[in-house]
């Protein structure tokens, strides 16, 4: 299952505001008109969510274990689809894929921790120029 959410200004105010106080998740069960305490886990996931919101940031949701297609692969990585194929075809992106017909299938899972891979080796590589710029002088005081 994918679930893309892209906030509007309105459920945007409303997740600012939710920010802005202390609040504590719960459950109303309307059937059995009883409230359930959400676990400390679960409501740091939910406030995560609401922080992107607040921020006016698009969310998507995968499940770990589900494919995706090159097209939601390709949104995921933020690069274009066809890119993409040519990179998974050359052997040059080392995740795994299968083929179904002429359609190609990732795991969510491995998507993202590549992504997840690529981003931190992005951010050390501009933390060591940041340093390089810093110790040249080069105006970063």
């Amino acid at each position: 299952m994918v679930i893309k959410l892209t906030a509007s200004e309105e459920i945007k105010e409303v997740a600012q505001n939710l920010l802005n106080h202390k609040f504590k998740i719960n459950v109303l069960k309307l059937e059995e008109h009883e409230t359930v305490n959400i676990p400390v886990d679960l409501a740091n996931f939910v406030e995560q969510i609401i922080r992107e919101v607040a921020e006016g940031n698009s969310i998507t949701l995968v499940s770990n274990h589900q494919e995706i297609s090159t097209t939601e692969a390709s949104e995921i990585l933020e690069v274009s689809r066809q890119y993409l194929i040519e990179l998974l075809e050359s052997g040059e992106l080392p995740i795994p894929f299968r083929r179904v017909g002429k359609h190609r299938r990732l795991r969510a899972e491995d998507v993202i921790n590549y992504k997840n891979k690529i981003d931190e080796q992005r951010l050390k590589t501009l933390e060591e120029l940041a340093k390089q710029a810093q110790e040249l002088k080069l105006g970063y005081e």
